[in-house]
């Protein structure tokens, strides 16, 4: 089980007006339906190479009474995976592609976990991947997917289908407009685990040889 929370964990490595959380969970919507909810903003999203953009995240558990706050800077490329850069309060990097997993620390020690040897690697990535494209025909797959309009853009809440995965955590919440702008994940022990991508570029060329180079 250490292992399946560690893996699902990295989905949340992973400005519009919110709606309360739970409200979204009174209205589910098929995949068909959501095309709808995310309107015309979002499609540059289908034919985008990636995404590019500086996160924070904060992870608030029961215990503490001020949450954990990580801030540094991601790259999505659709045909290559989600590299993951973390500057505060230490350098790390996670790299998640559809072979494995791999993170780097800033004592420079490494750990891999191989896609064919742990198969929740692949599971992490399919849904990563699909978060970041907002593909819901790929995330219903996992997921039960309920959606609402709010303000300028959109909210989609996210309920696992398999019980290994529910037994991890209970729901997930996605804001956003163009792009996903927020993500908040409660899992089943109490913590709450909150992303914000303030600075999010689409990307519609080519990656960079550096970009490329992010991922060796």
């Amino acid at each position: 089980m250490s292992r399946c929370r560690l893996l699902l964990g990295l989905l949340l490595l992973c400005g519009a007006v919110r709606a309360e959380p739970e409200a979204v969970f009174a209205h589910p919507l098929a995949p068909a339906q959501m095309s709808a909810l995310l309107g015309t903003a979002a499609r540059p999203l289908a034919a985008a190479t990636g995404l590019r953009g500086r996160f924070e995240q904060r992870k608030y558990l029961p215990e503490l009474p001020r949450p954990l706050l990580s801030t540094g800077e991601f790259l999505f490329a659709r045909d290559v995976g989600v590299w993951w850069h973390t500057r505060t309060p230490f350098d790390s990097v996670f790299i998640l592609t559809r072979d494995g997993a791999r993170s780097r620390d800033e004592g420079g020690g490494e750990t891999r976990i191989a896609a064919a040897e742990q198969p929740g690697v692949a599971v992490a990535a399919r849904i990563f991947f699909a978060l970041f494209a907002l593909d819901f025909e790929a995330l219903a797959n996992d997921f039960e997917t309920y959606g609402v309009p709010t303000g300028g853009g959109w909210q989609v809440g996210l309920r696992p289908k398999q019980a290994a995965m529910a037994a991890v955590f209970r729901e997930a919440v996605i804001d956003g407009a163009q792009h996903a702008q927020r993500i908040e994940l409660q899992d089943t022990h109490g913590d709450r685990t909150e992303i914000l991508l303030p600075e999010v570029d689409v990307l519609g060329g080519a990656l960079t040889p550096a970009d490329r180079q992010r991922f060796d």
